[in-house]
């Protein structure tokens, strides 16, 4: 996972699925992102290299709203797969991660 601070906007954009295997590891980079980078007012997830998510990858996301929404901090995800973008639908998550059609 790749962190990276523009203006007030904190991107993490993930190195590849969002998969159970690797969501510990992941859910402990993004906390430290958000340590390292406190002035931070808005978090993007970025999906484009997420090709597929299973359950544990969704609440992960989840959890990363929730917790930007605790900090009143604002959250979207981009450059989902289609395939991700539908599962996200189905979950009528789209709306909440700012995923317009």
């Amino acid at each position: 996972m790749q962190a990276t601070l523009t203006d007030t906007t904190l991107r993490v954009t993930f190195d590849g699925d969002l998969l159970s295997t690797n969501i510990d590891a992941l859910r402990t980079e993004i906390l430290a992102a958000m340590a390292q980078y406190p002035s931070a007012q808005t978090i993007v997830a970025d999906l484009t290299h997420a090709r597929l998510v299973d359950s544990k990858g969704v609440n992960l996301l989840i959890a990363l709203y929730r917790e930007t929404q605790n900090r009143k901090l604002g959250f979207r995800a981009e450059n989902p797969t289609p395939d991700v973008r539908r599962l996200l639908g189905l979950l009528k998550l789209n709306e909440r991660f700012g995923l317009t059609a």
